[in-house]
């Protein structure tokens, strides 16, 4: 995963899209539905490397927990 040229809500959705079995584009609803992706962008962007920062959400029936490393659970 190149984390330099790539935001945290891409690293979220090639997840997600990865767990369903289908392209990024095809998810519905939008990820915007679950969370705010500029809002998950900034946050786990701009964490302490020094602290371990997760954001957990719910979309659709997936439990999906976003880390600052890059690190993305889809359960």
């Amino acid at each position: 995963m190149d984390l330099t040229t790539r935001n945290p809500s891409d690293w979220v959705l090639d997840a997600i899209a990865d767990e369903a079995g289908v392209d990024p584009v095809e998810l519905t609803p939008p990820l915007a539905d679950a969370v705010d992706p500029e809002a998950l962008d900034a946050l786990l962007e701009r964490a302490d490397p020094d602290v371990e920062v997760a954001i957990r959400f719910e979309y659709q029936e997936y439990e999906v927990v976003a880390r600052a490393d890059g690190g993305v659970d889809v359960r």
